[in-house]
């Protein structure tokens, strides 16, 4: 992918963005996740792939943790408002990734020998 979006930065990203749909978090983790999801559209925007990459490892680590403090609030699935930003970088991403799509899959019939180049036919 050109102006650096490279395949893993754009995978990572949609990888933890699948994930997110199934975590169980409280309010105020929702909230940070909110900030984090606005954070890599913006840097994504930008074309900041450095930033999109830390913002998608801030991410992941914002996931759902196994053990809640005494105390604390319930935990829930992804809010309205932040599945729906979640769904427009999905979407943003996806449309990213199939326009370099052709382009590397081209690169890759470049680079790949054919048969007339392999040595396998006698020469004419």
């Amino acid at each position: 992918m050109d102006d650096g979006w490279d395949a893993e930065t754009v995978g990572d990203a949609l990888d933890v963005l699948q994930d997110l749909v199934l975590w169980q978090l409280v309010p105020d983790r929702w909230s940070q996740v909110d900030r984090l999801l606005g954070r890599i559209a913006a840097a994504f925007a930008a074309g900041d792939a450095d930033e999109v990459r830390a913002a998608v490892a801030y991410l992941e680590l914002s996931g759902p943790v196994r053990a809640l403090r005494i105390g604390t609030a319930g935990v829930d699935g992804i809010p309205e408002p932040v599945l729906e930003r979640r769904n427009t970088l999905v979407h943003a991403l996806v449309r990213e990734q199939r326009r370099a799509a052709p382009a590397s899959t081209s690169e890759q019939r470049r680079a790949a020998p054919t048969e007339e180049s392999s040595g396998d036919h006698p020469a004419r």
